[in-house]
């Protein structure tokens, strides 16, 4: 769910510390490109409040590929620059760039923290886990196909960062008993990446480019099951491909994987007898999770049936958790808040982008070359690939989907659904690097892979995702 490089140097380190002059400098340069960018051409057709909006694109733009401050502080920055610059002209109204704070989309995500806080705390994700692996055997085509399961489906509702580590701490004591030399260890490894960033595409909440294509999208945007219907046949056909590639990539040289050391993890059930030291997490409050997990996820599926509005389902979890007991004030207060700063300062540069102009006036340069729309989607959804191997895939979906949704609408002379669908959906196939997501360094952390292991899987998703995406959504909606 979650791709911040806050949380990469969390996980692994990579960051080190941090230079004060050279984020200043960093933060000048990003300005002044900006400054130039925006306000020296003479550009034909763009008022005055398209170049501000022009500008503090490219400044933010800047800012999140440069990371000279937190990527949640460009959000802030954003909204700042925008009532400056565009809410108290004359005529302006500062107040919309505030708007999205209220957006359903918030409490949406909200709700999916919550669910991943009360799963992890009550370590419900970790019996789960086991208990899938325990049941799929110990074939080693069986115990990666297992995993990429629960990896998969934790990540279409929990952070993929969390998720990936809590499969890396199951897994790596089973590592442990393996041969060094088997191939199969770094195939589990990186299947464990690719599992966490592709399971972010199957829901909303899923991770936030996601809920970024929604917010713009507005009264067109697909419900909770309609975003389902477009996004898991294409993240299952991936899924299922890289998988047969990482098999055959990385075979095992060992008939069968000893899983004794799962028996090690200690997921706190008061039924344990071997962590007896450990204090329990009572059998109720697992039971309540999963009472909850479960309605709530039914009764996002079954919307179009109750009509209850998917933000209203949203407030059931974080009512319950915390009415029970479940969650607690300081559980409240360490929730990703940061990422959901981050959505917001996306869906306030979006609306910016559209409300100055700027959208019409970048999809006209687009219309001048004649290009068909489906030509421009794959070219947008390798570009938003491409920028996010470098940096946050959200910080990207802010700067790409707000033109797309725009290039699309010109072009296409219609709803820019598929366009921004696709150009969202693109941004969680970018891993060719340990730095790409936050699951990669975490497996690159934990010393199994080198930096070129991620290569291979990296080129393929990022080359055939987009397409088989394209293909997808173009087949939905043409003839469903």
């Amino acid at each position: 769910m979650i791709d911040t490089r806050q949380g990469i140097r969390k996980f692994a380190n990579l960051g080190g510390a941090e230079n004060r002059a050279d984020r200043l400098i960093r933060f000048a340069v990003s300005l002044i490109i900006a400054l130039l960018a925006a306000y020296l051409p003479a550009y034909t057709g763009l008022g005055s409040e398209g170049r501000a909006t022009f500008f503090i694109l490219i400044f933010a733009a800047g800012l999140w590929l440069t990371e000279a401050i937190p990527a949640f502080a460009v959000s802030f920055l954003i909204i700042a620059l925008e009532i400056v610059l565009l809410g108290l002209i004359p005529g302006g109204e500062w107040e919309a760039f505030l708007s999205p704070w209220a957006s359903p989309l918030v409490f949406l995500f909200l709700a999916g923290f919550i669910m991943a806080s009360a799963a992890s705390k009550t370590r419900l994700d970790i019996w789960i886990a086991k208990r899938v692996l325990f049941l799929v055997g110990n074939r080693p085509e069986h115990i990666m196909s297992g995993m990429i399961l629960v990896t998969f489906t934790m990540s279409m509702f929990i952070s993929n960062t969390a998720t990936a580590a809590l499969i890396v701490s199951i897994l790596f004591p089973m590592l442990a008993t393996m041969r060094p030399d088997n191939p199969y260890r770094k195939g589990l490894m990186l299947a464990v990446t690719m599992a966490a960033n592709i399971g972010g595409m199957g829901t909303i909440i899923g991770t936030p480019p996601n809920a970024i294509a929604v917010g713009l999208l507005g009264t067109s945007a697909p419900s909770f099951v309609g975003w389902m219907m477009l996004a898991l046949p294409p993240a299952l056909l991936l899924v299922i491909s890289l998988r047969y590639l990482l098999l055959k990539r990385y075979p095992s040289n060992e008939p069968l994987i000893d899983l004794g050391p799962l028996h090690g993890v200690d997921h706190t059930d008061d039924t344990s007898i071997v962590h007896a030291t450990v204090p329990s997490v009572p059998s109720w409050k697992k039971s309540a999770v999963v009472l909850t997990f479960s309605l709530t996820i039914m009764l996002w599926l079954t919307g179009p049936l109750h009509h209850i509005p998917t933000t209203v389902v949203s407030f059931l979890p974080i009512v319950i958790f915390t009415m029970l007991g479940i969650l607690e004030a300081e559980d409240i207060r360490a929730l990703h808040w940061d990422v959901i700063i981050l959505i917001i300062g996306g869906l306030s540069l979006g609306s910016a982008v559209s409300s100055s102009g700027l959208d019409d006036w970048i999809a006209t340069l687009f219309a001048e070359q004649t290009l068909p729309l489906l030509l421009l989607v794959p070219i947008f959804a390798y570009l938003v690939v491409l920028l996010s191997n470098f940096m946050s895939n959200t910080a990207a979906a802010n700067i790409l989907l707000p033109l797309v949704a725009a290039v699309a609408v010109v072009i296409g002379n219609s709803s820019p659904m598929l366009a921004v669908v696709t150009v969202a959906l693109s941004a969680s196939l970018a891993m060719a690097l340990p730095v790409s997501t936050p699951p990669n360094a975490i497996v690159f952390a934990s010393g199994a892979l080198k930096s070129r292991d991620f290569w291979l899987m990296g080129i393929v998703s990022g080359v055939l995702g987009p397409l088989v995406i394209l293909g997808w959504i173009y087949l939905v909606s043409t003839f469903f």
